[in-house]
């Protein structure tokens, strides 16, 4: 019986605290004393309303102590707990509710409205109110607990899985599996009854009432209840109970390793370098002699968490490695179990002695694991077997039957063991993505891969029509922190450049940015049917509810006047604060240039050339133009739609001007000469540099050259295959990144690049770009935006576009092979390599718009590029 060893150990221990919870007023505290009279008064009044043994009670409700006395006492009375996830809808409440077969329910308050209206079983509030309450059922007064009422093999519990809905699974656990698995836990001795447990999980998952739940109170120990997982909330609660284990999932584990390393980031140089110094040192002094000094190196953060703060519990779903490996090197013991809602839970654990990160560690007592079917490699299904697996699911025979074979539980999921018999999981066979060329993928992998990329706060890989395809919820701060206000750009670069190391078939073909957060469980796993439904919807989402601080907001003549510029640029009607400027209206960077612009003649005032870059919504808009009238100007003007034509025909501010002069004197120009010449004899001989069509030149400015961008050396090979004639009156766009130190702007000035940043100067980089070709000047532009990642020709840019259509300039098609070749993306060391560039006929841009000079530009670099592979 699972009660047997929580008796024996309150009757030692009557005094003890063994449930508190905090509250607005501070701390409410149950002894054990205290607890076991309620759960023996509960049990007994069970069975004085007819609860018999067998029959099944439910809990519908948020943590809380009376939660725990409830469940314990209908297990007490031989009946069968439902714990009920507290945020289910109504309808799926009345579904369990009905599939179960409920005959009573404990509901708090706050889940009273999700209770079906009609039909309903015996309803017992943990609040005050109408009907039977639990502090009526607490008034009565037994001497003891009942005598045991079931035996090992009877039904204890009836657990429903996530994504229940329509179709319940419930998950059938006697007597004897949790009383086996409590055992199992025990015999680790990881704990003792000096223990504080702090219980900011729900309590209706397996994991949750076994870790906080059954074995701390089994061993005389102290829970503490959080309702909130807000990290100052937790790190508060923590100093005030003495908190010693803290029970939570690789999610909660993770974002408190993200805010201590974030802290690291902004000290200096210096300190952030001894700080890696430490960590690695204390990480070789765990690993060899097993002495952490990491309380010692890292007090601050330790000093955080309470002077007691002893393990932190990870489950519920894998630990990335990283997580582990930084927060023990930090000084902190974390321990990690796997385990199923059908294992009771716990199957495995990654003892304390002998970790290894990234693994769920070796079978506990009493548990059996082995691989199923295993592939060349190892590689198969982990099954389960021993007392902690359940009896079946409720109901479901044929699908008790798809996974309970000759005594084996096959978990779905997919791992190996090591020599030593640890066991790594690599995916879940139901999750794996099989492509239409036979080629397996499993998700958790390779998201883990991409969630390296800083700009990456959520990821969920699917299968599409065109193959792997990437559900992504940016890291809007970090955006924020870089001034990228093009979420969907910067990703699918990062992207690229990450996944240039994988094969193929792992590449991610398609890919679709969301604002809000992906669906997941309450354990913080991915629900990947949900997500697909999401993205096959292109992220459609339900309307905004505009809150009242928002109204107020809506009201404020400033937010009216931004409102009336923005409906020039998005289709969207009823445009709300909390609208994401690219994800909700659907600006790009070029719309942002042209907002930025109207914004300025419609308020009267001019904003800062970064203004579109730090500015994500409207209300960060608004407040940031706010921010700007604090000083008492008046918002003036009217409504003005802003063209292009306006845009480019304003002049650069005279800072950007001087610092490229257009009229180069005699040392310069000799100077660009010789730089011209050498590069000319090294792309001879090292690149066996070829050219074709340089008839096509102008003779003279202004003309935009628009090469395909394969590599850094591009530019050189530009200048190295063109006369002397245009390369003298040739400008080159250039990223800041790279010319924009004292020494890298020298240079720039002497090879005629114009250092911009394009992501938060991209208004002055249009600008900059008309001024030097209204000078009679050559203007080079890769009309990509950035090189390429894997040697293919990306999408131009509408950017080269408006200047040509605006400007009435000819546009020169580049083709160029080879650079790829000789400077990719992962050297610094240029590879000899052979180099073509073709030089196309020029392109009118006169009766074409926008996006048909850039199609047309495209179309002729494509087709010079197919007639130089076939020369090569």
């Amino acid at each position: 019986m699972i009660l047997t060893r929580i008796q024996d150990t309150a009757l030692h221990c009557e005094d003890k605290i063994a449930i508190q919870i905090k509250g607005e007023d501070g701390y409410h505290q149950y002894t054990y004393k205290q607890v076991l009279k309620g759960v023996a008064s509960v049990a007994r009044a069970l069975l004085e309303k007819g609860i018999d043994r067998g029959d099944r009670v439910a809990i519908l409700s948020e943590n809380r102590p009376e939660w725990i006395i409830a469940y314990l006492a209908v297990v007490s009375s031989g009946a069968v707990i439902v714990p009920l996830d507290a945020q289910l809808m109504e309808k799926e409440v009345s579904l369990l509710l009905e599939n179960s077969g409920a005959k009573a329910v404990f509901v708090s308050a706050a889940c009273r409205q999700k209770l079906p209206r009609n039909r309903l079983p015996l309803v017992i509030s943990f609040d005050s109110g109408s009907g039977l309450l639990f502090s009526d059922l607490q008034s009565v007064h037994p001497d003891a607990l009942l005598p045991p009422r079931a035996s090992g093999s009877d039904l204890a519990a009836l657990l429903y899985t996530s994504g229940t809905t329509g179709d319940p699974k419930g998950v059938m656990l006697s007597q004897s599996n949790l009383a086996s698995n409590l055992g199992s836990v025990l015999k680790l001795n990881l704990f003792d009854q000096q223990e504080n447990f702090l219980c900011i999980l729900p309590m209706h998952h397996t994991y949750s009432s076994m870790a906080c739940i059954l074995l701390p109170l089994a061993l005389g120990a102290t829970v503490t209840i959080l309702n909130s997982l807000k990290g100052p909330e937790i790190l508060s609660c923590i100093h005030e109970t003495g908190v010693s284990v803290l029970v939570g999932v690789p999610q909660l584990f993770a974002g408190l390793r993200r805010a201590i390393f974030d802290e690291i980031q902004k000290k200096p140089v210096l300190v952030r370098l001894t700080v890696k110094l430490m960590l690695v040192f204390n990480s070789l002094l765990r690993k060899t002699v097993g002495i952490n000094v990491g309380k010692l190196f890292f007090r601050a953060v330790h000093a955080r968490f309470g002077k007691k703060f002893k393990i932190a519990a990870s489950g519920g779903a894998r630990l990335e490695p990283d997580v582990y490996t930084d927060m023990t090197d930090l000084g902190f013991t974390v321990i990690e179990g796997y385990g199923l809602t059908e294992t009771s839970p716990l199957c495995t654990f990654n003892p304390l002695t002998k970790q290894k990160a990234g693994s769920i560690g070796i079978p506990v007592p009493d548990v059996e694991i082995k691989i199923s079917n295993p592939d060349e490699h190892g590689q198969g299904e982990i099954t389960v077997r021993g007392p902690n697996v359940m009896l079946g699911y409720y109901k479901k025979p044929c699908e008790t039957a798809e996974v309970l074979q000759d005594g084996w539980f096959y978990t779905g999921d997919l791992g190996y063991q090591d020599q030593e018999g640890y066991l790594f999981i690599t995916g879940r066979s139901k999750e794996m993505i099989v492509l239409s060329t036979g080629k397996k993928i499993f998700p958790e992998e390779l998201e883990k891969l991409y969630k390296r990329i800083p700009a990456i706060k959520e990821i969920c890989l699917i299968q599409g029509k065109r193959g792997l395809e990437a559900a992504v919820v940016p890291d809007f701060d970090y955006l924020r922190r870089m001034n990228l206000s093009n979420s969907r750009e910067t990703i699918a670069f990062e992207i690229e450049d990450l996944s240039k190391d994988l094969p193929p078939y792992q590449h991610i073909t398609g890919l679709k940015i969301f604002k809000d957060p992906l669906p997941v469980t309450r354990l913080g796993k991915l629900r990947r049917s949900k997500v697909q439904e999401l993205y096959a919807k292109g992220g459609e989402r339900a309307a905004k509810v505009v809150q009242d601080v928002d109204r107020s907001l809506l009201d404020d003549p400033v937010t009216k006047k931004l409102l009336e510029c923005l409906e020039h640029f998005s289709a969207k009607k009823n445009i709300v604060p909390d609208d994401n400027l690219e994800l909700d209206l659907g600006l790009d960077s070029l719309n942002r240039v042209e907002l930025v612009v109207s914004m300025e003649r419609s308020f009267g005032i001019n904003l800062p050339d970064s203004f579109g870059s730090e500015v994500f919504t409207v209300k960060d808009t608004v407040l940031k133009l706010k921010e700007i009238f604090a000083g008492g100007l008046m918002v003036a003007g009217e409504r003005v739609r802003i063209s292009w034509s306006d845009i480019l025909s304003q002049d650069p501010s005279a800072e950007l001007r001087d610092s490229l002069p257009l009229e180069t004197g005699y040392l310069r120009n000799t100077a660009l000469f010789l730089l011209k010449q050498v590069l000319t004899i090294l792309f001879k001989i090292y690149g066996r540099l070829s050219t074709e069509g340089l008839e096509n030149l102008p003779s003279r400015g202004p003309c935009i050259i628009a090469p395909n961008h394969l590599s850094f050396a591009d530019a050189p090979a530009v200048i190295a295959s063109l006369p002397w004639k245009i390369v003298s009156q040739t400008y080159f766009l250039g990223a800041t990144e790279y010319f924009g130190g004292p020494i890298a702007s020298r240079i720039a000035r002497l090879i005629h690049v114009i250092p911009l940043d394009m992501d938060t100067r991209l208004h002055s980089a249009m600008q900059m770009s008309a001024y030097v070709l209204r000078q009679g000047k050559v203007l080079c532009i890769f009309p990509e935006g950035s090189r390429s990642r894997d040697g293919s020709i990306k999408e131009f840019k509408k950017g080269i576009g408006i200047i040509a259509k605006e400007l009435k300039i000819s546009l020169l098609p580049v083709a160029i092979t080879g650079t790829y070749e000789m400077l990719p993306p992962d050297r610094n060391i240029p590879l000899p390599s052979k180099i073509r560039i073709s030089f196309g006929t020029l392109l009118r841009p006169e009766k074409l718009d926008y996006d048909e000079i850039v199609k047309t530009l495209y179309e002729a670099v494509v087709a010079m590029l197919k007639e130089n592979s076939k020369k090569v």
